[in-house]
């Protein structure tokens, strides 16, 4: 027996430009009703001077995509493309698994923290890799 879909997944993939703030979380992005998360990559485009350390995730775990990445890095530094910098949403390292985030309410941001102010405030590239659905 067939059955026919209910809803239809659709990719979704965009890249976020947001500069740390001190130690102030920065919102980066609003997070549809219905988002798949399955990757974040952080992409430092200029780095900060000083010491700090990046996270990103979201207002229930500021690190559950990026785990601790130097802020300071050189400009072209990737984050998150190796496993362990990858935070609990999306790698498991006891079941060395892939996982994802799905976001059931729009209630959520995905934010950036800063461990210390620096210096010199970095720029980072954010991608975001996921799916999009609607319940309507």
């Amino acid at each position: 027996m067939g059955g026919t879909p209910k809803q239809t997944l659709y990719p979704f993939n965009a890249i976020f430009e947001v500069s740390t703030s001190g130690t102030s979380s920065v919102d980066i992005w609003q997070i549809p009703k219905g988002f798949v998360m399955t990757m974040v990559l952080a992409k430092i485009k200029t780095a900060g001077t000083g010491a700090g350390n990046l996270t990103i995730g979201d207002d229930d775990a500021g690190d559950g995509f990026i785990l601790a990445a130097d802020a300071t890095a050189a400009a072209d530094t990737v984050y998150g493309d190796a496993v362990t910098e990858r935070g609990t949403y999306i790698y498991d390292a006891t079941s060395k698994a892939g996982h994802v985030k799905v976001y059931v309410l729009a209630t959520k941001e995905l934010k950036l923290d800063c461990s210390a102010a620096l210096t010199t405030e970095a720029t980072i590239d954010v991608f975001v890799f996921g799916y999009t659905y609607s319940e309507d």
